[in-house]
């Protein structure tokens, strides 16, 4: 069997040129005896479908193919060819557009899949062992574009410094190495911080401004939590200078700041407004949560268990269907021990709940109305007294 498969991308941007180096590593795979995968992409359609540049849409097209390739064969990984000077020149690039501390580690040796054996060889080396085997080789005419940033740091800035520093290439490999190692002890500290203060919501989580303020970088701290929901450096130094009830949005996710705390929320979970009927015992929908229901009589239950996420009701005072639903702008209830009744809105300002916990807050409902506020509390007319003889237990779970 084969140990080693070739797969290579027509990303048909260059036209007979493009052609040209699909048969010559074709050729090449037939003489080696090696297993030959090819991948035609319409790559300028893709980009103005996507967004994207030319250059952007062709990696992402690239590696989402050869991790699918990776599965397919069950390989151990993908080799790709990036070399040192690929590194100096991605050090630059995104010293250029100002990157953090991630963008000047380089290209990482492995990741997720891939490999690349010869991050630590120069072209120059690569060159002279191709010669030395009297091997030929195709270029790529478009590396000599100029009007491509890589390209311009290629030809032209990279040229201009090695005038200064003949080994500027391998000075700047050896930088990125070392930043690495810096970037992983940054993200030890910030994991165990993270295990310590960060705590899990039903859906999604939240640190206490108090806590955060704590660690001895909070900026760099937000920006590592909150860029792994997708949220930027510039919205997350926002949040740790805004106003409360702030809210930004990033992917699925919603980000918010609470008079004592910063939360971020699965965004599906939260915004959707939602009314669905109980057809069976426990109602869910595509969120990670939902409402248990059963029917209890009152003599079974010797006491009752007094919980934000659970709710018993009187049977008898239920009217018509249950169903759960959003809360709406001017929903009224009469909370349980209180007198009169109350906005929801109110309820859940008084009770110092966040803009998301308002969006996301949930009614369980009759056809007269709230009967129980999800998390929070019932209605006082569905209150179970010494006369109710059957009962409606509630329970919010989450699902597995």
């Amino acid at each position: 069997a084969n140990i080693v498969a070739v797969a290579h991308c027509n990303f048909q941007l260059r036209g007979e040129e493009s052609e040209r180096d699909e048969h010559f590593v074709e050729s090449l795979c037939r003489r080696w005896g090696c297993d030959f995968r090819v991948a035609h992409f319409d790559t300028k359609s893709e980009a103005a479908a996507c967004g994207e540049s030319i250059e952007m849409a062709a990696r992402r097209l690239r590696y989402e193919w050869f991790d699918t390739l990776r599965k397919e064969l069950n390989a151990d990984a993908v080799a790709v060819a990036h070399h040192l000077d690929d590194d100096a020149e991605t050090v630059l690039l995104n010293l250029i557009r100002g990157t953090g501390l991630r963008g000047l580690c380089g290209i990482p040796p492995q990741r997720e899949g891939i490999v690349r054996p010869l991050l630590n060889a120069s072209r120059e080396d690569i060159l002279k062992y191709l010669e030395s085997r009297g091997q030929d080789y195709v270029t790529d005419s478009s590396n000599s574009d100029t009007h491509f940033t890589r390209n311009k740091i290629r030809h032209e800035v990279l040229p201009l410094l090695r005038s200064m520093n003949s080994h500027i290439s391998d000075g700047l490999h050896r930088m990125a190495q070392r930043l690495r190692r810096s970037a992983e002890l940054c993200d030890a500290v910030v994991n165990h911080f993270r295990r310590e203060h960060v705590t899990s919501l039903p859906d999604g989580e939240r640190i206490l401004l108090a806590d955060l303020i704590a660690f001895p970088v909070p900026e760099l701290f937000l920006e590592m939590w909150l860029s792994e929901y997708g949220f930027s450096r510039t919205q997350s130094e926002a949040l740790l200078t805004g106003r409360v009830g702030m809210l930004l949005e990033a992917n699925d996710y919603l980000c918010t700041r609470t008079h004592d705390a910063i939360e971020v929320r699965h965004l599906p979970m939260v915004i959707a407004p939602c009314e669905l009927a109980f057809k069976v015992n426990t109602l869910r929908s595509d969120s990670p949560a939902g409402i248990e229901m059963k029917e209890v009589p009152f003599s079974s239950v010797s006491a009752l268990r007094f919980s934000p996420t659970e709710a018993w009701l009187d049977a008898s005072t239920v009217r018509g269907k249950l169903f759960v639903r959003s809360i709406r702008q001017n929903d009224r209830f009469r909370p349980f021990g209180m007198k009169g009744s109350k906005l929801v809105s109110d309820y859940l300002t008084d009770r110092h709940a966040s803009r998301i916990d308002k969006l996301a807050a949930l009614a369980v409902c009759d056809d007269d109305g709230i009967l129980w506020l999800v998390n929070h509390t019932i209605d006082a007319r569905c209150a179970v007294t010494d006369k109710t003889h059957s009962m409606i237990h509630l329970k919010y779970v989450l699902f597995p």
